[in-house]
């Protein structure tokens, strides 16, 4: 409008409809558990977003969302069905919890957008986003009070300031950012009788902060760098639910750590093109990456260990296109790599368990191919 004015405007309506079923057997089958859920979902959303051009160099943001969202759940729970093999698919499991929640949530955004030049610019905004609430259809809980929902959406208030830019050799972009964070919801692993236990609950507000920075570098023609480096603190603001389980909602559940919330990462790549003639050309690459410690349970009993990952690769690509020859390595550091700790019950059924559950990733892997 006018040439300072764009906006986009829409209508968003969804439906979907899951059918799941779980099956659980346990100690070499001598007993065996089965459930899941029905979940029925219909959301619509109406938006509106703009940008104005204040002046030739700053531009305002401006947008806001309305979601309503419906959903119905018929859930079996897996304790009661202990041998009693069934289907929630083929409607031969017992249903024992059915409830019906709606939501409706608004999404707006605010910022600033001023160009520095045609190929850099710095932008300032605060937005609001949402986490649809929702029911947890493979509840494994023998507590009668570890239902199945519904539990509560999840509100992200976003603060952020940022830049970005490209140039001839290539781009850089940095951001340092402030997230609120009111009724997170987590699924809460904890170790029971019939295996994991997974409780999905509203546990706490948190604050999370950090910096971030990523950019391209065309050392040469035909080698490229990239790089990236990410610092996060991420700390409770305030705790809704035990979770230590020392019977107590106190300041040792505010201190622990967040989840999965790394407080470094970084990472550097190297790319490099070489032209054979009427051979084809080569690519090769190598990169590295790391990440700090992190908890895995929101107990904190289970962590995954900081991790150093390098890779590298050849690639030859013939000129008619017909093959590709392909050498490369992969976690030639040889890490200890999981990709979670989940807690496990001293015993199943009279049958020592314990410890935890930490699928392990392939350690180092050396390969050749051809396509």
């Amino acid at each position: 409008f006018q040439e300072s004015l764009n906006l986009t405007a829409g209508l968003y309506y969804f439906e979907n409809e899951i059918n799941y079923d779980e099956n659980r057997e346990l100690a070499g089958g001598a007993a065996t558990f089965h459930g899941g859920g029905n979940l029925d979902i219909e959301t619509l959303g109406v938006f509106i977003a703009g940008d104005y051009d204040l002046s030739d160099a700053l531009t305002l943001n401006v947008g806001v969302r309305y979601t309503d969202e419906e959903k119905d759940a018929a859930i079996a729970t897996l304790p009661p069905s202990q041998n009693m093999p069934c289907s929630v698919i083929d409607g031969t499991c017992t249903i024992d919890f059915e409830d019906n929640e709606s939501w409706d949530s608004w999404s707006p955004k605010l910022g600033f957008t001023y160009h520095l030049s045609d190929e850099a610019k710095v932008y300032a905004h605060w937005t609001r986003g949402f986490r649809s609430g929702g029911y947890n259809l493979r509840n494994t809980s023998l507590d009668p009070l570890d239902v199945a929902g519904p539990f509560d959406e999840e509100q992200v208030d976003n603060f952020e300031i940022g830049y970005k830019s490209t140039f001839s050799r290539g781009k850089l972009n940095a951001a340092v950012f402030y997230n609120e964070i009111e009724d997170m919801q987590r699924e809460i692993n904890k170790a029971g009788p019939i295996g994991v236990i997974q409780l999905i609950r509203n546990t706490a507000d948190a604050e999370i902060w950090g910096v971030e920075v990523d950019g391209t570098f065309a050392l040469t023609e035909n080698l490229l760098a990239i790089a990236s480096v990410g610092y996060t603190d991420a700390e409770y603001s305030d705790v809704a639910v035990d979770l230590n389980e020392d019977g107590m909602i106190d300041g040792l559940d505010e201190d622990l750590d967040l989840p999965r919330a790394p407080e470094w990462t970084y990472s550097f790549a190297l790319n490099h093109d070489l032209e054979l003639g009427d051979w084809g050309y080569m690519g090769s690459r190598v990169s590295y990456a790391y990440r700090d410690e992190t908890a895995y349970t929101d107990s904190n009993l289970g962590f995954i260990t900081e991790q150093e990952i390098l890779d590298a690769g050849l690639d030859f690509y013939s000129n008619d296109d017909r093959w590709t020859f392909s050498l490369y390595g992969r976690n030639l550091l040889d890490e200890v790599k999981h990709g979670g700790d989940t807690q496990l019950p001293d015993d199943i059924f009279g049958i020592g368990t314990g410890g935890t559950f930490s699928p392990l990733a392939k350690g180092r892997v050396y390969g050749a191919e051809a396509v």
